[in-house]
């Protein structure tokens, strides 16, 4: 056999182990680059797409100067000057609280300069807010917080609405019995959807309409009916209407008298995606869907809605002009907040349906509102 002499070329060896070596560095870095970018998207998305937060985790806290309220929210300093004289308030709406609760108490500055505790209030579930009345004297004021494993799906102070939170696009549909816009009534027909009603004066005397386009029924189906009052003030209830899949729609005409009209439902568990009373569509559902949303979607949110007391209106764009509006279309408030972030007391209005509209883009974008 012969034999065959191999010459290893070691410089050569040394040269493609060298290449090896950069070439797998290389794609070590640029794998790196990949999780580093994977990572930060990732990470975007959680912070931008979170619709709750908590306390610790909320960069609107600053952390307190004492042990048992660790966690500050500042509503106005001294050198804020005559704005520090305003009242301030802080609303939170609550999903979660640690075991053993948790408290919030007020700090402020006196006309003297002293420092001013104020009493630990025990935050609750739902919405939470306090507000400091006015003072002629500029003052410091805080809200200090005992824990900061509360967890919150809103936060706004003096009006202005937290970024570490923000709203999922609403659904494209709704059950009667998530949606607001349903108060509740009697045994047998549990969800109303109220048209009108007598203080309305003139405007109730109009034609009252209700469409629905159900797609999904209860097992055992769903019915509606009438409920209206005649001129004599006596109570009328139409016969049942079952309710069937897709487009449903009752128009009570028009009368000569003050009237109320509601629209009464056996279920809570009639699915739809669109609903319009009188002609304003409802804002429980969306016409976008979960995974994409038009570019022209203007968005409006108001919370807490129903509410009992202030009311926050909030849009990715600047409001231009906002006007409420009570059942018989009469304005009972206006402004030209130009801000994307708007506070509105609401004492000075009865409790009641209202219609929110707001000049966004060149475009009113309309709300139904509830004050009980």
């Amino acid at each position: 056999m012969k034999k065959t002499n191999i010459t290893i070329d070691h410089s050569s060896v040394n040269l493609i182990s060298i290449g090896i070596y950069c070439f797998s560095n290389l794609l070590l870095k640029k794998m790196k680059i990949y999780f580093l970018l994977i990572t930060f998207f990732v990470s975007s998305f959680n912070v931008f797409a979170q619709t709750s937060s908590l306390i610790s985790t909320c960069g609107d806290f600053v952390a307190g100067s004492v042990t048992a309220w660790p966690y500050v929210l500042e509503a106005t300093t001294l050198s804020a000057g005559a704005a520090s004289q305003a009242s301030q308030t802080y609303t939170m709406n609550v999903i979660s609280l640690p075991a053993g609760g948790a408290n919030v108490r007020v700090y402020k500055t006196t006309a003297n300069g002293s420092s001013f505790f104020g009493n630990p209030i025990a935050l609750t579930l739902g919405s939470n807010s306090i507000t400091v009345s006015a003072v002629t004297f500029d003052r410091a004021v805080k809200f200090q917080f005992s824990s900061g494993d509360v967890e919150f799906d809103a936060l706004s102070l003096n009006g202005v609405a937290s970024t570490c939170v923000a709203p999922l696009p609403p659904s494209s549909t709704s059950l009667i019995s998530l949606c607001s816009d349903f108060i509740t009534g009697p045994a047998a027909w549990p969800y109303v959807l109220v048209a009108t009603t007598i203080a309305d004066g003139v405007a109730s005397q109009a034609s009252q309409t209700f469409t629905m386009n159900v797609t999904s029924l209860p097992a055992g189906g769903a019915n509606v009916r009438v409920y209206k009052t005649v001129a004599n003030g006596n109570d009328f209830f139409g016969n049942p209407v079952v309710l069937t899949l897709g487009s449903n729609s009752i128009t009570v005409p028009a009368v000569t008298f003050d009237r109320a009209v509601k629209f009464q439902f056996s279920s809570g568990d009639v699915e739809f995606d669109a609903l319009s009373l009188n002609g304003v569509p409802s804002d429980c559902i969306s016409n976008t869907t979960n995974t994409e949303i038009d570019k022209n979607y203007v968005s409006l949110k108001t919370f807490p809605n129903p509410t009992n007391g202030d009311l926050f209106i909030e849009s990715k764009y600047l409001i231009e002009s906002l006007e409420i509006k009570d059942l018989s279309g009469r304005i009972v408030f206006e402004m030209s907040p130009k801000k994307t972030k708007v506070f509105i007391h609401t004492s000075q209005l009865k409790n009641s349906f209202y219609f929110l509209s707001c000049l966004i883009k060149n475009e009113w974008v309309t709300r139904k509102i509830i004050l009980n």
